[in-house]
């Protein structure tokens, strides 16, 4: 397993869920320069691991890392396994955050071309994503990442967020992806390098849901 494909929509507190993984799995860190730390309007960088925001590669058009991720089928693995690696220098597993997984059939496309992944989904009701996200981010630049590109504005947001929670979900159903409740101390237990030791949960993720396979 090189990589672990993780996405989910706009303010389902998916970072958080990365954060998690990052703490509790041996997950390549060589991403997390200082260029990629954001913390939300609500943290602070005195939050540490628990604290809310962006740290690290994010991927897709205006994330900084895989711009030009927006058809993979476009692309060869060979050539999206080379754009990571020019990324990270590490040899522990990559966590690839992607909104755009979500769009032009790209999840399926990983499936049927990186075999001995694991692909992660973190589900979050489409409504409470995006008001989650116009809380604690915007369209500025100063915000990393930078949705300007990807997402354009708040209206235009929205009907992504309805698109790629429904493909989300097609998805899991038509590849049998069992849903588990986030904040549940087992949820991460059949990941590779899980410390149940290091484990650690938030009351705000009782309405979020994930479910992950390893590609075969």
């Amino acid at each position: 397993m090189k990589n672990i494909w993780f996405t989910g929509v706009p303010g389902s507190r998916w970072s958080g869920i990365a954060r998690l993984l990052t703490t509790t799995c041996q997950i390549d860190q060589t991403d997390e320069t200082p260029d990629r730390i954001f913390y939300h309007k609500q943290a602070s960088a005195k939050a540490g691991p628990q604290g809310g925001g962006h740290i690290g590669a994010y991927w897709g058009p205006g994330m900084g890392c895989g711009e030009h991720w927006i058809d993979l089928s476009r692309l060869t693995p060979q050539q999206i396994q080379a754009d990571i690696d020019a990324v990270f220098t590490g040899t522990d597993v990559r966590l690839i955050k992607n909104h755009f997984l979500l769009r032009n059939q790209n999840l399926d496309y990983i499936n049927n071309n990186f075999s001995g992944d694991y692909i992660f989904l973190v589900y979050r009701e489409p409504q409470k994503s995006f008001a989650w996200w116009c809380e604690v981010m915007d369209f500025t630049e100063e915000h990393y990442p930078d949705y300007r590109l990807g997402y354009k504005d708040y209206n235009t947001m929205y009907e992504y967020i309805q698109r790629e929670s429904a493909y989300m979900l097609d998805f899991a159903i038509r590849n049998d992806l069992p849903w588990m409740q986030a904040n549940k101390p087992g949820a991460l237990s059949v990941l590779p390098t899980y410390n149940a030791d290091k484990y650690y949960s938030h009351e705000k993720w009782n309405d979020t849901y994930i479910t992950y396979q390893r590609i075969t």
